[in-house]
C-alpha cells in the first residue's frame, strides 16, 4: 500500500495514536503522519469536515476519514488480521484491550494533565491510585493470562490487537518515572518478558528504534496537548 494513500493526523506524542501506529506497522501498512502543532491547526482541521465528532486521531485510509481511536484501531487490525481467529479469541482480545486502556487512561495518563490543570497534589493522588489499581486489578490478570500462553502472545499463537494495546499500556507502566522508581512492573516478570518479546517482532523492532516512536508522556507533552485542545491558553 502506497504511503501517500494512508495518512494519520494526531499530536506528536504516543497518546491515543500509538496503538494505531503499532497496528499499521504490524500490518505492513505504510503511512504518512501529520502532527498538529497549534490550536489553530486543530481548529482548522475541525472546520474542514473530516472529523465526524471533532476529535483526533484521524486516519485517512481506503477513501475513508476514520475517527474514534478504538474504531480506527479495529479497522486497521481487521485489515492486518490482528483481531483473532475465532469468536472466543475475538471477545477475549476485546476484553484485554479495553482493560489495558482503562489501566493507563483512567489514572496514569490523566495524572500529567491533572498536575497542569488542577494541582500537583491531585496528580500525586492519581499516581497512588494507579499503583493500587495496577497491583490489585490489572497486572495480576495480565500476568495470569501470559502464564497460560504457549506463544508469548496474550491470545492465540500470533500478534493481535490485545498485544498491541497491552504493549502500549505495559510500556507506559514501565517508563513513567514514579512507577519505574518503585519497580512496579518488575513484580510481574511475564509482563516484562512480554515487552521484550513484542519489541522483537518483525517491523515492530524497526519502528521502535525510529524517530516515529515518541517518549512516554511528560508535563511538556501534556502542556502541548492542553494548548492544542484549548484546555490551556496558547
Amino acid at each position: 500500500m502506497a504511503g501517500d494513500t494512508v495518512r494519520l493526523t494526531y499530536t506528536a506524542s504516543r497518546g491515543l495514536g500509538e496503538p494505531i501506529r503499532l497496528a499499521l506497522v504490524a500490518s505492513g501498512i505504510d503511512y504518512t503522519e501529520i502532527y498538529l502543532q497549534t490550536r489553530e491547526d486543530f481548529v482548522k482541521l475541525t472546520e474542514g469536515g473530516k472529523l465526524m465528532f471533532k476529535q483526533i486521531p484521524l486516519l485517512e485510509i481506503d477513501g475513508l476519514n476514520l475517527i474514534g481511536s478504538e474504531a480506527v484501531l479495529r479497522y486497521v487490525c481487521r485489515k492486518g488480521n490482528l483481531e483473532g481467529k475465532t469468536d472466543e479469541e475475538k471477545v477475549k482480545i476485546d476484553m484485554l484491550a479495553m482493560g489495558a486502556k482503562d489501566m493507563v487512561l483512567n489514572t496514569i495518563m490523566y495524572s500529567r494533565f491533572h498536575e497542569l490543570l488542577i494541582s500537583k497534589e491531585k496528580a500525586e493522588e492519581d499516581i497512588e491510585t494507579a499503583i493500587k489499581e495496577c497491583r490489585n486489578r490489572y497486572l495480576p490478570v495480565f500476568e495470569k493470562v501470559l502464564s497460560e500462553s504457549k506463544s508469548g502472545f496474550f491470545v492465540g499463537d500470533s500478534m493481535t490487537m490485545a498485544d498491541i494495546m497491552l504493549f502500549d499500556a505495559l510500556s507506559c507502566v514501565n517508563e513513567i518515572p514514579e512507577l519505574k522508581a518503585i519497580g512496579l512492573l518488575d513484580e510481574y516478570p511475564l509482563c516484562v518478558a512480554f515487552i521484550d518479546h513484542f519489541s522483537k517482532q518483525p517491523r515492530i523492532v524497526d519502528y521502535l528504534a525510529s524517530e516515529r516512536r515518541h517518549t512516554v508522556i511528560d508535563l511538556e507533552q501534556a502542556a502541548y496537548a492542553s494548548r492544542l485542545f484549548g484546555w490551556l491558553p496558547s
